[in-house]
Parts: structure tokens; sequence; C-alpha cells
């Protein structure tokens, strides 16, 4: 074989590579987007992470603890000496993608491991609201290393949610056990008091 058809067909091995990985490693991340973290997030977003860090969402997973909220749990019916912490229908709205093969995994009693690696999905996180980070991590990266502007638009569509009430009421909903019917979710008021403070974007351009 002559060098012109050796470097040809090692091109097309190469491409042909690349491309059936490229096509797994699509499919992978199309079945399970990854969660990766509320502190991965803060590398960029730290004033937004510590304003978060002041929300009750920063918070979400501790209420399930024995003896917290009493009162409140006590009105709901709930045991307040009991642990929530462990009870998969109060979790899933208290954690990160909680359900998911990525998402947060109740650590056995005793899983030193198994609990830290539970830390950095527990409480309700950046994720809750924008999805996965895994979808849209990449374009992050690539606006930060090449300093370029960037639109909403291009990151809903890789991936970033676009939140809106729906986002929302997947948990503040009557399946709740301490909704009060007297006080409805008000998804305009909480958007502007519920969560994290807004501050200017560097290279966001509308």
């Amino acid at each position: 074989m002559n060098n012109v058809a050796h470097n040809r067909f090692g091109w097309l091995a190469a491409l042909a590579m690349a491309v059936g990985m490229g096509v797994l490693a699509s499919s992978a991340v199309g079945e399970d987007p990854a969660f990766i973290g509320s502190k991965k997030c803060k590398m960029c977003h730290n004033q937004e992470y510590k304003s978060w860090e002041e929300t009750k969402m920063a918070k979400a997973l501790d209420v399930l603890k024995p003896n917290e909220r009493a009162e409140k749990k006590t009105a709901a019916g709930l045991d307040p000496a009991k642990d929530y912490t462990t009870d998969e229908k109060c979790v899933k709205c208290h954690v990160v993608g909680f359900g998911k093969a990525s998402g947060y995994a109740i650590p056995a009693a005793g899983d030193a491991k198994a609990a830290k690696e539970a830390e950095k999905l527990a409480h309700v996180g950046c994720e809750n609201c924008h999805g996965p980070g895994g979808q849209y991590e990449a374009i992050h990266k690539d606006v930060m290393t090449k300093s370029r502007p960037y639109t909403a638009d291009e990151m809903h569509a890789a991936g970033m949610t676009k939140i809106s009430a729906e986002t929302c009421t997947v948990c503040h909903n009557t399946d709740s056990p301490t909704h009060d019917p007297a006080k409805p979710f008000d998804y305009e008021k909480q958007k502007l008091e519920g969560v994290h403070k807004q501050f200017p974007l560097k290279f966001r351009k509308e």
C-alpha cells in the first residue's frame, strides 16, 4: 500500500471511530443527562451560589430530619420524630435528580462514602430549576474559555430548562402533605422572593 492510500485509510478509520464514539456518547447523554451538583455551578456563578445558600432551598433536605419543623409536621399529620430523609415520597422534592441514574441516591445507614457522594446533590439546587448540568456545561465552558457572548436561546437549545410555573409545581402542589389550600403556590411572587438574587451575567446578550 503506498503512502497516499495508507494515509487515506488511516484518516477514514479515525473518522469512523470518532463518529462511532460520538454516536455512543450522544446516546448516553440523551438517555440520562448527568447531574453535576451546585458546587460546579458556583465556579462561575459565585454570587448566585452565595445568595442561594441563604434560601430555604439550600436547606431543603434538613427539614426532613427528626424534630425539624415539628409544629408544621404535626399540623400536616406527620410524625415530627420520624426521619423522613429515607422516605422516597418526601426525598424526591428535597434533593437534585432523585430517581435518575446520576441523581441523588439515599445513602445506606453507616455508608460514609455514599453519604459524602449524596451530599453533592442534597437540597434543592441549581439543577432542580435549570435542568441537569451535563446538558449545557460544555456551552458554559466554551463561553468562559472564549469570553464570547451567548443568548438564553442558545442555552435552552443545549438543554437548559426554560423556567416556568410548571418547573416549580412539580413539587409545589397539592400532593405535598404540608400544602395549605388557603395559600396556593404563587409563582410570580416566589420567582422574585423564593430563589437566589439575580445578577448581571457578563457575556449574556438578549
